[in-house]
């Protein structure tokens, strides 16, 4: 599924393409007015209209037909390819769906250009309905950009740190108390370099933004209009990847930025740690059972005690749109707090909505003492209070591949560790948007 890597993607911003749109302007989604209600509205999602969440959702459509006489959601599922380029093509051109499914990474240059709605302006009491993590992630501000929100918090996801205890205990890494900060974490792998050989610590490299900000490392001012990531807290962060690359502890592969084998490695017990999903524990114990019998699990490695790398979907409201009341009002009907429960049990992820996270059904899914509920335990506090720190301008054009890319670079001695932070602040600032 889509979410559950929620890779963020770029969009070409098409400011410079849209003509002016009239806000269609209201105070609150939850208008008594029924009349406001009628009418019809376009409703996409991206890759969700399948055998899996297609009963689910028509469901849901069909409540919200029934309790509003006289509205109707007409529902659009387009498919992962180009969808990005989809959106700002229908920007330019003013024909964008009403409501939009898109995480803050796709949705963020459409706010950019004026083509969505300010949720914060336009239904501000929607702010208390979700996680505070949640409605930051969906609030930009930026250069020439009306500070808010611009969508309405979905589904959430994050994942623990998987340990294979056998190989610690076989380098010497004492598996008592799992690491947590980055200084426990290269003083494990220090130990590890020293005593194994041909065993890796992680596939970590410092090359993305969530590896600094778990070190309390800023990656932007405080107003979003300038990245500031090189900072020597920062070079001396890298430094350590590139020491513990030489010392043999990050395997070769891991420099490319499309190896997608980690999993495979670390199924075959090459490497000591792995990020996954809540859920990753299924799928060691059924394709790894040697494995898995010697699998511990952590939260994330993080200096603030808390994960910097939730990954959030949204839903947001075109400015086009002709009847906003019944978009709002539709969108906070899907992402609930019941109906955002019921498309979390089939999609493995978690809710975004204020205190569902406490429902018995997480509670029943993380009280056990295996593996899997320890893993879901851990990943329940990490969306509830951790955040993602990428950037929603950051794109994979627009900076994230090129911080990959320098840091690969460092670790390969080909520049100095300054070099590849100063080169990568330098070309996102370029490109910031």
């Amino acid at each position: 599924m889509k979410s559950q890597i929620m890779k963020g993607l770029g969009v070409i911003a098409a400011a410079a393409m849209l003509v002016p749109m009239a806000a269609c302007g209201t105070n609150s989604a939850s208008s008594s007015n029924k009349d406001s209600l009628k009418g019809t509205v376009t409703f996409e999602t991206w890759n969700l209209k399948n055998d899996k969440y297609t009963p689910f959702l028509t469901k849901a459509i069909k409540t919200y037909e029934k309790n509003h006489p006289g509205s109707h959601i007409k529902w659009l599922d387009a498919p992962s390819d180009g969808y990005t380029q989809k959106l700002s093509t229908e920007a330019a051109a003013g024909e964008l769906p009403d409501i939009i499914d898109g995480g803050p990474a796709v949705v963020y240059p459409l706010a950019k250009a004026g083509a969505l709605l300010n949720l914060s302006k336009e239904d501000p009491s929607a702010k208390n309905l979700y996680t505070e993590g949640a409605w930051n992630a969906v609030t930009f501000h930026g250069n020439g950009m009306q500070v808010g929100a611009y969508g309405y918090p979905w589904y959430v996801n994050d994942g623990p740190m998987y340990w294979n205890t056998k190989l610690m205990k076989q380098c010497g890494i004492s598996t008592d108390k799992l690491p947590e900060t980055w200084d426990e974490y290269f003083a494990a792998a220090k130990t590890m370099t020293k005593n194994c050989k041909n065993v890796y610590m992680s596939t970590m490299i410092g090359g993305a933004t969530d590896d600094y900000a778990s070190a309390g490392i800023k990656i932007m001012n405080p107003s979003q209009t300038k990245y500031i990531f090189n900072t020597p807290k920062a070079v001396k962060h890298l430094q350590q990847f590139v020491d513990l690359y030489k010392a043999g502890g990050i395997p070769p592969e891991a420099l490319s930025a499309t190896w997608s084998q980690q999993a495979d490695f670390f199924q075959r017990g090459s490497i000591i740690a792995m990020g996954g999903s809540a859920y990753s524990a299924a799928g060691f114990k059924e394709n790894a059972p040697d494995l898995y019998k010697n699998l511990a699990v952590g939260p994330k490695i993080s200096d603030e005690g808390r994960s910097a790398s939730v990954s959030y979907d949204s839903l947001s409201i075109a400015k086009t749109c002709k009847n906003p009341k019944l978009a709002m009002d539709f969108t906070r009907f899907i992402t609930n707090s019941k109906n955002q429960l019921e498309f979390d049990k089939l999609s493995s992820c978690f809710p975004s909505t204020k205190g569902t996270i406490n429902d018995p059904y997480f509670k029943k899914a993380s009280s056990g003492s295996d593996l899997q509920s320890q893993a879901v335990k851990i990943t329940m506090k990490a969306v509830t209070k951790g955040y993602s720190n990428r950037p929603p301008m950051m794109s994979d054009a627009d900076g994230w591949n090129y911080l990959q890319q320098q840091a690969a670079l460092a670790l390969q001695g080909k520049q100095t560790a300054k070099q590849a932070l100063d080169k990568a602040v330098d070309f996102a600032n370029s490109r910031l948007r």
